[in-house]
């Protein structure tokens, strides 16, 4: 059993006249690395596309100096869904449930994992142990997809939540008259009798709730062109971290905030302290 809850069997592989064997290290990094292209809109139709594994090869092989193929990884990913969904099909019965504060699935009862366990025997391996990367491999093993997309996030790691026909919506809605705007937004009219300092008042709130809403907007928008010349600016980083740094900043306003307050030293000092296998 692994860090992250996942039983270990070690696989070698043949690379470059040499055998390189998948670490506990190197599936962590390879799950965190799926899952960040994932939620960068990488995976569609339960699939992830060539750009989500050359960027995750390029994760492991910076960071523990390999030169692995994008083929390495999918083989692997391979592996770990056959066990992600042991642990899948564990929850999906009756007297179980995940515990995200033991991080472990929890049972109503022992005998009832006796029970389990004699009929499927591979789900020994999850009684009592923590699962630290549960989240990570539910977004990389399931069919979580961008929230832009029509698909939700499910752990059946197969089938699809339909959200809805919009591929249809405009054929059927041509004679449909336009939906109604938002009250907020409609413009007061005046009436006669109405009172000026009223009007005015209306007027004020009108513009400080645009004002806000444009605050609130600029809140979650980060320039990805300064931030990517922000990265490539810190010394000592070679390409390739440089572009998982980027990537990894990138689908996080919040820590991409943070990083582009920093000045240069600041910035490095940041970043090894996200990633600090790179010191």
């Amino acid at each position: 059993m692994d860090e992250y809850g996942i039983p270990v069997q070690r696989k070698e592989m043949k690379h470059k006249g040499r055998n390189v064997v998948w670490s506990v290290g190197m599936d962590k990094c390879l799950i965190e690395a799926l899952a960040l292209q994932a939620k960068n809109g990488n995976k569609v139709d339960k699939c992830f596309n060539d750009s989500a594994y050359t960027a995750a090869c390029v994760a492991v092989n910076a960071r523990f100096n390999l030169n692995l193929t994008s083929q390495k990884a999918i083989n692997r990913l391979k592996t770990i869904k056959k066990r992600y969904r042991v642990m899948r099909d564990i929850l999906s019965h009756d007297g179980f449930w995940w515990n995200s504060t033991t991080k472990m699935i929890d049972c109503e009862s022992d005998e009832l994992w006796r029970r389990y366990i004699a009929v499927y025997p591979d789900a020994k391996a999850f009684r009592g142990k923590q699962i630290e990367m549960y989240e990570e491999l539910r977004t990389v093993c399931g069919d979580y997809q961008t929230p832009a997309s029509s698909e939700e996030h499910s752990d059946t790691d197969g089938t699809e939540s339909y959200a809805g026909a919009s591929e249809y919506m405009h054929e059927e809605s041509q004679d449909l008259p336009p939906p109604p705007r938002d009250p907020l937004r409609r413009p007061v009219k005046r009436s006669r009798n109405s009172d000026p300092f009223q009007d005015a008042m209306l007027a004020v709130a009108s513009s400080i709730r645009r004002l806000a809403d444009a605050v609130d907007q600029s809140k979650t928008l980060i320039n990805t062109e300064e931030l990517l010349e922000a990265v490539m600016e810190i010394d000592g980083l070679e390409e390739a971290k440089q572009m998982y740094a980027f990537e990894y900043l990138n689908s996080d306003p919040v820590k991409a905030r943070a990083f582009m307050a920093y000045n240069n030293r600041m910035r490095k000092m940041f970043l090894l302290r996200q990633f600090w296998w790179w010191k």
